[in-house]
């Protein structure tokens, strides 16, 4: 039965891709190349461009139509430039494609090709300027037109569903538009292909879209596919916008008023207007309104998404959003403030003021040496100061005679000035410092508003998705992780001071992480589980994993003035790819065994924790499926602090191994080298990349 099923399967998916791939591209080309507006015949080399583009597999089936299309004009000089031009394209637009500006490209390369061929073929004929500015106007519609359908093609999925956006339908307007004009003249009998399809569209916009949206899809899809100022053209204009117009006014009614409010129209109209066609117009629009009645019912739906509680939910996210903002602007005003506090010192001559007032205010002779000696005065003072700042310990025996003499009351100069500087020093300390946890509120502000933006779009998101029908079917991974893990204390201690951690803090990532803790024992202990628990609880919030180290380095440095510091080694793996992140805070080597051997992976950079800005190194690697990455600890790489790397000896002849197998080994050698005696704990975690098999 299994097999019956999958066999029915692939046989419906098989017809689909040639429906889809084989007769849809080759029916449209055909119809576009037909086209034409104002005399030229810009949508088939338009659509052929946008299909190259595009790349899927169907893609020579609308060349070929297209082809076919140019043929049946009879032109067969067109037809060759055509030929030409889609050549061109077809060597030039592969190499564009999945380009960051492919649009763009497209829009340009198709638009010169189009100029170059229909300008040396032009070339061949009489020369003047009405055949040179037909020439532009061909290569700018051609270009434009080529964008407009690629666009469209890109979102083909939303029209056969009926979940388009506006700009969605609007490309498809042009294509149809294309269509109509394709099909102008082509009548079986008394039918006329064009008037079916016409008001088949004008009925299905009425439905789904109301009067006004169906009037001016009416108007415009009588009036551009000819595009001439005719008394003809003008009145289909007329006529089709009036009926889409009356149509949409009955859309509450249903299907069945619809069509009764689109016959009445079109014969009332048809009566008055085109009398000499009146049998063949009546029989293409009730064909038209047969088809549409055979279409589904519409499912009416303001819009397809998913219900929003609203305005509960909007208000939510614009309070989380203002939230962020509010946030945002308190780490820009830390920032100033943390500008404007080296601003906050003193002058010299504000603190010699405040000397003078303390000092020499009660001096007898203050009005001879502020005033008739003010500049020998001041001068004095001022080299009292350098010298005190400069000096630790001055003494007064160390002045010079001159200074003494002047003054007679410098003692008291002398002792006031150390008393102000000592001052200042101290407050300059805790100005550093208040510009220091400045700094780093501000960067913790930064990015807690940037989580919280983060959180405002997937509160926006998650009540704007798609309803589906729920599946009974769950993703698997492509990868799945083998992950071993070893730890030995120093000799002595019962507590290990290393800690390690294991995250999956999105839906493809996952963290490994190893801390190691200053010191050893309880403390130690006790500081890298802490440093694990934060970043853990960071990196699920939403911080990136280098945002996460900085808020990290940030606690530790304003949690007290003691030393407190760990070490970060985190390795980040990509579930859906190759990818391989690691991030090393002055943590020990890192090993990855594969193909070419034994690749070994190290940063210089000191611990979080000692300095109020830090250094995170990213190493961006590659981990293919089989290959095996190995984090540890200094306290496992300094068994043997001279000589050669051992572990990246020892990894040399290791034969492949379960991940746990290969830890074990590691701390086997380790105590073998260590001679059974331990001086630091350690960790060795690791992970081994594999294949899911069926």
């Amino acid at each position: 039965m299994a097999e019956w099923a999958s066999l029915k399967l692939e046989r419906s998916l098989g017809s689909k891709i040639s429906i889809e791939g084989t007769f849809f591209p080759l029916v449209l080309g055909g119809l576009l190349a037909r086209g034409g507006i104002m005399g030229l015949h810009p949508f088939g080399v338009a659509f052929g461009a946008a299909l190259i583009l595009k790349g899927e597999k169907g893609f020579p089936f609308g060349l070929l139509g297209i082809l076919m299309g140019m043929i049946s004009l009879k032109d067969f000089s067109f037809a060759l430039q055509t030929v030409l031009i889609l050549g061109t394209l077809n060597l030039i637009l592969p190499v564009i494609r999945k380009k960051k500006n492919q649009g763009t490209y497209l829009v340009i390369l198709t638009g010169i090709v189009v100029a170059i061929v229909s300008g040396v073929a032009m070339s061949f004929a009489k020369l003047d300027l009405y055949a040179f500015l037909t020439v532009g106007l061909q290569s700018v519609l051609a270009g434009g037109f080529a964008i407009i359908f690629w666009f469209a093609l890109s979102h083909q999925e939303a029209i056969w569903s009926g979940e388009f956006q506006r700009e969605q339908g609007i490309a498809w307007l042009f294509i149809l538009i294309g269509l109509i004009s394709g099909l102008q003249g082509v009548q079986i009998m008394e039918i006329n292909i064009s008037v079916v399809l016409l008001s088949f569209f004008v009925l299905f916009i009425s439905e789904r879209s109301g009067a006004g949206t169906s009037a001016g899809v009416g108007a415009l899809l009588g009036f551009l596919p000819q595009l001439t100022l005719s008394s003809q053209n003008l009145m289909d204009a007329g006529i089709y916008g009036l009926a889409g117009f009356c149509t949409g006014a009955f859309r509450r009614f249903g299907k069945l008023g619809i069509g009764t409010a689109f016959i009445a129209v079109m014969m009332m109209l048809t009566v008055f207007l085109q009398q000499e066609v009146i049998f063949s117009q009546l029989i293409s629009s009730t064909l038209g309104l047969f088809l549409f009645l055979l279409l589904p019912r519409a499912n009416h739906k303001k819009d397809f998404l998913k219900p929003k509680v609203i305005p509960e939910i909007e208000t939510t996210v614009s309070k989380v959003k203002a939230l962020a903002e509010i946030f945002d602007q308190v780490a820009l005003s830390y920032q100033a403030a943390e500008s404007e506090s080296f601003d906050m010192r003193p002058e010299v001559s504000e603190l010699m003021n405040v000397l003078v007032e303390r000092v020499c205010r009660a001096c007898p002779t203050m009005e001879a040496c502020w005033n008739r000696e003010f500049y020998k005065t001041y001068h004095i003072f001022f080299e009292l100061f350098a010298l005190v700042e400069n000096e630790t310990d001055v003494k007064l025996q160390q002045l010079p005679v001159e200074w003494k003499r002047h003054c007679g009351r410098l003692k008291e100069i002398l002792l006031g000035i150390q008393f102000i500087i000592e001052q200042e020093k101290s407050q300059e300390k805790w100005r550093h410092r208040l510009v220091l946890n400045q700094e780093a509120l501000s960067r913790q502000f930064l990015n807690v508003s940037h989580v919280i933006g983060n959180l405002a779009k997937e509160l926006h998101t998650q009540h704007n998705w798609e309803i589906v029908k729920p599946s009974n079917l769950a993703r698997r991974r492509r990868h799945f992780l083998d992950v071993g893990v070893t730890t030995f204390t120093k000799t002595g201690n019962s507590i290990s001071g290393d800690n390690y951690a294991s995250i999956a803090f999105s839906t493809t990532q996952h963290a490994f992480i190893l801390s190691d803790g200053m010191g050893v024992g309880e403390n130690a202990a006790k500081l890298s589980a802490t440093a694990l628990t934060l970043l853990e609880q960071l990196l699920t919030t939403g911080f990136e994993p280098e945002g996460a180290i900085q808020a990290l380095n940030s606690i530790l440095v304003m949690r007290s003035p003691e030393e407190s510091f760990v070490t970060i080694d985190m390795a980040i793996i990509d579930l859906e790819s190759s990818n391989i992140r690691l991030i090393k805070v002055g943590a020990s080597a890192t090993y990855l065994i594969g193909n070419d051997g034994v690749k070994l992976f190290e940063s210089s950079s000191l611990p979080a924790g000692i300095l109020n800005q830090i250094d995170t190194p990213v190493l961006d690697e590659k981990m293919e499926n089989g290959e095996v990455l190995i984090l540890l600890t200094d306290g496992v790489q300094d068994v043997l602090k001279e000589g050669p790397d051992w572990i990246q000896e020892f990894l040399k002849g290791i034969a492949n191994h379960k991940s746990q197998a290969i830890a074990d080994l590691i701390a086997e050698e380790a105590r073998r080298l260590g001679g059974g005696a331990l001086e630091d704990d350690g960790i060795i975690l690791v992970v081994q990349k594999s294949y899911w098999s069926d």
